[in-house]
């Protein structure tokens, strides 16, 4: 372009530039973003991260073997195998996420110890499900209809009979007996497994630890299951505390003189997950 025979400066640059391909802006962009994301869920993840690595250092460290359960959709849930400092028993730790089934908690941590499998006959619940345990317990059902659940499940079966004629213990602490009720069958009422020290680590938890909603413990033919219903994912402080917990139940949870095995199809689908 000229003014007055002069060449302006600027024509040459806009006969030079050239549009840039959509593609290339497209993939700009995308890059840009996909790095701000990037960014941001690390950011997010940070302390989760570092406590997973806490966790999974202090497994390493006891000999036990870490596994994450990412095939679960949680980048959270875990998988510990390791034993007891009693006798080592052997143990199975799961955490992972409770799909929505309760607001008020949403994680689940779990220990099972296959050893101890047999028959429910004792059972540590929350005050909060008394109401419908209380209806099992006083409700015979059908002899067709238990004999069609012993078939699904033993442990269902099991579980029925028990809340039928289970009777209350004391835990040997008011405020534990206020907010749990510990059961057992007459024929275990004697043994006293819950105690004022088993009492208190349930009601007290470390500071720093994720304090549960929630505890339970019963034992079922898969073994003896002790449960925290937490509002979050764990940290180690709750990991280990779980784990003591768990010691002084295996102190005190007598043999059960019925066999584990699991008796319906319901019961070998789920060792067979558990590959008990």
């Amino acid at each position: 372009m000229r003014v007055s025979g002069v060449r302006l400066p600027w024509a040459h640059y806009n006969r030079s530039m050239r549009p840039f391909p959509p593609l290339l802006v497209a993939t700009a962009v995308f890059a840009a973003l996909l790095g701000l994301f990037l960014a941001l869920y690390a950011r997010l993840t940070a302390e989760q991260r570092r406590t997973t690595r806490e966790i999974r250092g202090a497994a390493s460290g006891r000999g036990w073997r870490y596994r994450p359960l990412r095939w679960r959709g949680d980048l959270t849930a875990f998988r510990i195998d390791g034993q007891s400092r009693i006798g080592l028993v052997p143990w199975i730790l799961i955490s992972d996420y409770n799909r929505g089934y309760d607001r008020r908690w949403s994680v689940l941590l779990r220990l099972i110890v296959p050893s101890l499998g047999g028959g429910v006959d004792l059972a540590v619940l929350p005050r909060e499900s008394a109401d419908r345990e209380s209806v099992l317990r006083g409700r015979a059902i059908p002899a067709g209809a238990e004999t069609w659940v012993s078939r699904l499940s033993g442990a269902a079966a099991s579980a029925v009979a028990f809340f039928r004629d289970a009777v209350e213990v004391s835990g040997g602490l008011e405020t534990f007996d206020a907010a749990y009720q510990t059961l057992a069958t007459p024929q275990t009422v004697h043994q006293r497994v819950v105690d004022p020290a088993i009492a208190g680590r349930i009601l007290h938890w470390p500071e720093g630890a994720v304090a549960p909603h929630s505890v339970l413990a019963w034992r079922d033919p898969f073994g003896f299951q002790l449960q925290a219903r937490l509002p979050g994912p764990p940290n180690l402080s709750t990991v280990l505390h779980v784990l003591e917990l768990a010691d002084e139940f295996i102190a005190r949870v007598p043999p059960s003189p019925m066999p584990p095995a699991p008796a319906g199809l319901v019961d070998r689908l789920v060792a067979r997950l558990l590959r008990l």
